[in-house]
């Protein structure tokens, strides 16, 4: 009996072990997409002060995108760390 449960522990133990990992590796990757959105967002800021008026509202509306996307991949890469501890 006491066999079981030291198995049965150890099992839950390696879950729980496994699941904050898968957690850490989403937060990674959400940070890493956070990173590529706020780069192409200053991308954009900068295209959009070199160019005409049509261009700048493109420009703004991508940097508005990749502002938000930003936020977004930040935010969800916090949670998965919370969920994680």
């Amino acid at each position: 009996m006491n066999k079981i449960l030291l198995t049965v522990a150890a099992l839950a133990a390696s879950l729980s072990v496994m699941t904050a990992s898968a957690q850490v590796g989403k937060a990674a990757s959400e940070a890493t997409d956070a990173a590529k959105h706020k780069i192409d967002e200053k991308r954009a800021d900068s295209e959009a002060k070199k160019s005409g008026p049509v261009g700048k509202a493109v420009n703004n509306v991508k940097s508005g995108y990749h502002k938000n996307r930003a936020d977004s991949s930040a935010d969800k890469a916090k949670k998965a760390l919370k969920n994680a501890g």
